[in-house]
């Protein structure tokens, strides 16, 4: 007798779509789950209806290992809604894209409870897991429980957790843009009501979790009057009500107010002018409009003293005018120039189209595709101490990454590949929850579809995607590879000098480099990015082994090197009283701990290094990739 339905997981990053054929070999097979303590980290997996199948619901059994428990709070199993995208995004070839257009993609993680399947659709399914810090390491075994009217299986789920914490303050600052009228009107609610601060808290609980550290704070929420005199006063209290929601449960490591000026004709144009804002007149409630040249000298110079006294001003950022260009970079810094007269000590920051922001902005934020093409300039304002992000919105595409609808989710998660790569403290997206009229249909009309949102309204607050979980992803792998960075200092300041002064910590760049050849080079292989984050989980745990020892290679491990032939230089620090050999020859170990030679590689392509010490034995591995021609 036929099964009225199978189960499934997906390979990671992969898309289950209606149309989806379980593939033999995976039919029934567990959902198998690997991550830190202290993370979050999903799968999908696909119910194939064989007939009609109805009242579908979920749920999920603790986990259990023999050192402890996952409850199965810290577990979310959810349906996955589709949305139409009618056309692709531009100038990208089939190659980059993960499905043609008109289609329906995966994307939401819906909030109902149950739901019919038709026969002959696959309905993907999310399960997310929460490990908390405290979860000793280990694997941990449960079920995925699919109940119907027509029966009901289960799935094995596994979940391995590594001996490692990710910290609950991310390195990597992330801000995604979000409009508070539109979450307002999609939950019904009247804005600044006590019904929408409730709703409000729930959005950037979800933003927070998702490693959102830095919100945007519009600056007109602060409220202007005029008395008589024609005195302005300025009331924060929308404003700091507002901010101490991000603080308190954002988590927030900075906030950014919003742009004080625009381009006078649209973008592109070359003057910048100041916004004009809305001004009440005590005596008689009126409401005009007065231009910012007026209000700003008062309004920041009052902000920055209110930001002070709130203990927020080291927090705080302030935007000036979206995306100048070369054309308008001039009349930008006239403005950027008055904005800091009037407020000294607000970090400016702004998402660029151009290079030369020096002595006008503190915090640089240039497009990937600028970055990636006028790199030599960017490179020298990092080498002045300018701070570097770097933003994506309905550009690059292509061969770029970016966080269309219709991209491979490898191309979200790789993002935050780049940060590390290029030492980009930050990342900027326009798109939280800017979606048009309605925002699970119609997209990639006027917009690259995907592009003006992440997250979706759901019931009773915000809802997630397969993208913002992507995107998730990408975030944590950034602290796996600080993890590595910090674990190596530690192991240097435990050798002493001379490993102090040896930059061992390019180790943590040589595995992201495995990942992330270039800005347009990198793997579209997830199993290969997984590879590498598990050989970044297990060189944390080698290091903390005895005996301590760091090496480094000449060339490093991610440089493609051509047989000519080669020879590799190999320099390295243990602890006192170690031998060692590199590719079987002994090296001489002086009596600080150093050591170095040259080799050529084995037949393997590789560098091995043994440290010994008594009867504990450390090997240390480098694997080159060759070309011979």
């Amino acid at each position: 007798m036929t099964s009225p339905f199978l189960l499934w997981p997906a390979k990671p990053l992969e898309r289950i779509y209606r149309d989806s054929i379980p593939p033999k070999d995976r039919i029934g097979k567990p959902v198998v789950i690997s991550c830190a303590k202290n993370e979050f980290e999903g799968c999908l997996f696909g119910i194939t209806a064989n007939i009609d199948l109805h009242n579908v619901t979920l749920s999920v059994t603790d986990l259990e290992s023999n050192n402890g428990t996952i409850r199965k709070e810290n577990i979310k199993v959810n349906f996955v809604g589709f949305v139409h995208i009618v056309k692709n995004t531009p100038d990208t070839p089939a190659s980059e894209l993960d499905r043609l257009a008109p289609c329906d993609i995966p994307d939401p993680i819906l909030d109902v409870d149950s739901m019919d399947i038709p026969a002959g659709e696959t309905q993907p399914c999310w399960i997310l897991v929460y490990v908390p810090k405290d979860t000793p390491s280990g694997k941990y075994r449960g079920k995925i429980i699919v109940n119907t009217s027509e029966g009901s299986d289960s799935l094995d789920l596994v979940v391995r957790v590594y001996p490692i914490v990710l910290p609950d303050r991310k390195h990597l600052l992330v801000t995604n843009w979000f409009d508070v009228e539109r979450i307002a009107k999609a939950h019904k609610v009247k804005l600044w009501s006590e019904e929408f601060w409730k709703i409000f808290k729930k959005w950037i609980k979800l933003m927070a979790e998702h490693g959102q550290n830095v919100f945007l704070v519009p600056i007109h929420i602060i409220r202007i009057y005029s008395d008589k005199s024609g005195t302005f006063l300025f009331d924060f209290s929308i404003f700091d009500k507002y901010v101490e929601l991000l603080f308190n449960v954002g988590k927030a490591k900075r906030i950014e107010i919003s742009h004080v000026a625009q381009h006078e004709k649209g973008w592109g144009s070359r003057t910048v002018v100041f916004k004009k804002f809305r001004v009440v007149k005590k005596c008689s409630g009126e409401t005009i409009e007065v231009p910012g040249e007026k209000i700003l000298p008062h309004l920041l110079s009052t902000l920055e003293k209110h930001l002070e006294e709130k203990g927020w001003l080291d927090k705080a950022m302030i935007h000036i005018c979206d995306e100048p260009t070369e054309d308008s970079i001039d009349s930008w810094k006239s403005i950027s120039g008055l904005v800091h007269e009037w407020a000294p000590r607000l970090v400016r920051v702004d998402a660029i189209e151009a290079t030369g922001f020096e002595g006008y902005l503190e915090v640089w934020v240039p497009t990937l595709h600028h970055f990636n093409d006028w790199y030599r300039e960017y490179k020298k304002a990092m080498e002045k101490g300018y701070e570097m992000w770097f933003y994506t919105c309905c550009n690059p595409r292509g061969l770029y990454p970016n966080r269309f609808l219709d991209y491979p989710l490898i191309k979200i998660r790789i993002l935050h590949w780049i940060n590390y790569a290029y030492n980009l403290k930050g990342y900027l997206h326009w798109g939280l929850n800017w979606w048009r009229d309605n925002p699970f249909d119609g997209l990639g009309r006027d917009l690259p579809p995907g592009d003006t949102h992440i997250v979706y309204p759901g019931r009773e607050g915000p809802l997630s995607s397969l993208r913002f979980e992507a995107m998730r992803d990408g975030i944590e792998d950034y602290e796996y590879l600080k993890l590595l960075e910090e674990e190596i200092k530690k192991v240097k300041e435990k050798l002493g000098d001379p490993a102090r002064k040896i930059p061992f910590e390019q180790r943590a760049q040589e595995l992201c480099r495995k990942v992330v050849q270039s800005i347009t080079d990198y793997t579209r292989d997830p199993e290969k990015l997984l590879e590498v984050r598990e050989l970044i989980v297990k060189e944390i745990i080698t290091l903390r082994e005895r005996p301590l020892a760091l090496i480094m290679t000449n060339p490093p491990e991610d440089k493609v090197l051509t047989y000519g032939p080669i020879m590799i230089i190999v320099r390295g620090v243990c602890e006192k009283g170690c031998q060692v050999t590199v590719n079987n020859k002994q090296v001489i170990v002086k009596q600080n701990g150093y050591f170095s030679t040259w080799t050529g590689l084995d037949k393997h392509n590789r560098v091995v290094v043994v440290i010994s010490k008594n009867s504990k034995k450390k090997v240390l591995v480098r694997q080159f990739t060759v070309r011979y021609k």
